[in-house]
């Protein structure tokens, strides 16, 4: 909150007046109506949270997403479902969903653990982002190490990072794993770029300067355990479907949906240091 003397709530607190509870449903939901005002007055804070954090969403991404692909397939040999439907499902959770802080809270890690639908693997795969953005939801409540290993996993992140179909080292050739994940997982997703104290202020050296979190060799070493991830595929673990996400016959008609796998082939068995 904006005053750092602020109180905390006992577990029956209840607002004040409305206008609180205006207050609070404006940092909780995506937006209070009368009736939910009404209902945290009723309720107090605590007992609307516990509320939230049982109620299931009405309809999740994936299956809104399904739900239309299927009715416009119906309609014309051509049809799917795209990046609309995936908009679509988000303002029919944002506006009517029951799940109101669960689907806020998904969204605020959509702007932390983005991915793409301007780029080709959320564009042309829009059935994998609506279950990307459920897997977010899913985890919204849970462990932030659950939900990091979760997003690490997810074929849409695998490919919007590139660490879907990453391979170890190659000294003959010179090919070294693919950094980009390893680095954003440390910049962006968790330690981020200069170590803090503990009110948030950077650790500076004698000399006034910030403190780097981690040096290209940390970037090196996380590098190779993303290593020998993806596909999951009916021939497991086949090189084809390492590389391609089938055995040349048969295939996940959901292989963006489904959480990588790893391949001991591709997966570098050198030894990995990183942040001490």
């Amino acid at each position: 909150g904006e005053d750092s003397t602020a109180t905390v709530l006992s577990a029956s607190a209840k607002p004040g007046n409305a206008n609180e509870a205006a207050r609070f449903l404006t940092q909780a939901t995506f937006g209070p109506t009368t009736t939910d005002i009404a209902h945290v007055q009723s309720v107090g804070f605590s007992g609307w949270l516990d509320e939230q954090f049982a109620a299931t969403p009405t309809v999740t991404y994936r299956a809104y997403w399904d739900t239309r692909d299927a009715a416009k397939k119906a309609v014309s040999s051509t049809g799917s479902a795209g990046t609309n439907e995936v908009n679509h499902a988000f303002w029919r959770g944002a506006i009517a969903g029951p799940d109101q802080l669960r689907q806020r809270v998904a969204f605020a890690l959509s702007q932390i653990f983005v991915v793409s639908m301007q780029d080709g693997c959320g564009a042309d795969h829009t059935q994998g982002v609506a279950s990307y953005m459920d897997m977010l939801a899913s985890n919204a409540f849970g462990s932030y190490r659950n939900l990091l290993e979760a997003v690490a996993l997810h074929p849409v992140m695998g490919c919007y990072l590139s660490h879907i179909k990453n391979q170890k080292e190659d000294a003959t050739t010179g090919r070294v794993p693919d950094e980009n994940f390893a680095r954003e997982v440390m910049q962006l997703f968790s330690i981020g770029l200069y170590q803090l104290n503990t009110d948030g202020t950077l650790k500076t050296t004698s000399a006034g300067k910030p403190i780097e979190t981690y040096k290209p060799e940390d970037i090196a070493g996380m590098a190779k355990v993303f290593t020998g991830w993806s596909w999951d595929c009916p021939n497991w673990p086949s090189n084809n479907c390492f590389k391609w996400g089938t055995d040349g016959s048969s295939t996940y008609a959901d292989k963006w949906t489904r959480a990588m796998r790893p391949y001991a082939q591709y997966h570098s068995i050198s030894a990995k240091s990183f942040l001490g």
